[in-house]
């Protein structure tokens, strides 16, 4: 039985920004939209909002039990970026530096660092835990009206949401999707314009790619890979 192919196109809304790289000060993104932040941007996984650690392990594997794949989306249109610098320095009465944090008091107390963290110098109690985030840098974001493509294949039929939130300041985003046919399976070579590695059937054969080395785990660019393959009407992978 064929499953049901959809094809996403994402036009931002708003400037949006993944932390891919980090040069010194500088953050900047890469032309792409992860599969991962697509699965759980589309509402097709959920997150508690009260968890502080990666649980990609805890929440991913429900999309294999409903049989659905996302794919990481692609750039469809000449990319615009726009970048911008943030200062998050107090401007508290005094403040203290350490291990690339801040930490504020007010009228005349003074800290003392104990350990990883800092107290009052004349009572003793704990103000504050380092906490290892940037004060300043330099942010690349994409530009609004850049536009992104995905596709989605599943078992059952699916209704897309029209806007969804992305990236680190949960950017708006809007969401054009069709279902496109599926033609019969493939053996051969075929080049898919960005892929993730990790998610290939064992017997496929990586040809030729280019690393993208981001987390949570890279991808592969303008990838050549030797398999068996569903194509769509235009027989592309």
């Amino acid at each position: 039985m064929k499953p049901n192919l959809y094809r996403l196109e994402i036009t931002l809304h708003e400037a949006t920004f993944f932390a891919s790289h980090e040069l010194d000060a500088y953050y900047f993104t890469e032309p792409l939209i992860g599969n991962y932040a697509m699965a759980y941007a589309l509402g097709l996984v959920k997150s508690p909002y009260d968890r502080y650690h990666a649980g990609y392990g805890e929440d991913l594997p429900v999309l294999n039990e409903r049989g659905i794949y996302v794919t990481p989306a692609w750039p469809e249109s000449e990319l615009r970026y726009r970048v911008e610098r943030f200062n998050c320095q107090s401007e508290s009465f005094f403040s203290a530096m350490t291990n690339n944090a801040l930490v504020e008091i007010a009228g005349r107390q003074f800290l003392r660092k104990e350990g990883n963290f800092w107290a009052d110098g004349k009572t003793g109690k704990k103000i504050a835990r380092a906490t290892n985030r940037p004060q300043t840098g330099i942010l690349k974001l994409l530009c609004p009206l850049n536009r992104f493509v995905c596709h989605v294949i599943s078992k059952e039929k699916l209704f897309m949401p029209q806007y969804v939130r992305l990236g680190k300041f949960m950017s708006k985003a809007k969401i054009f999707f069709g279902k496109t046919e599926l033609q019969d399976k493939k053996k051969g070579r075929a080049e898919y314009k960005l892929i993730n590695p990790l998610d290939l059937d064992p017997e496929c054969r990586i040809l030729f790619g280019d690393t993208i080395n981001i987390h949570p785990t890279p991808l592969l660019r303008k990838a050549e890979i030797e398999g068996e393959w569903w194509t769509d009407t235009k027989g592309e992978p």
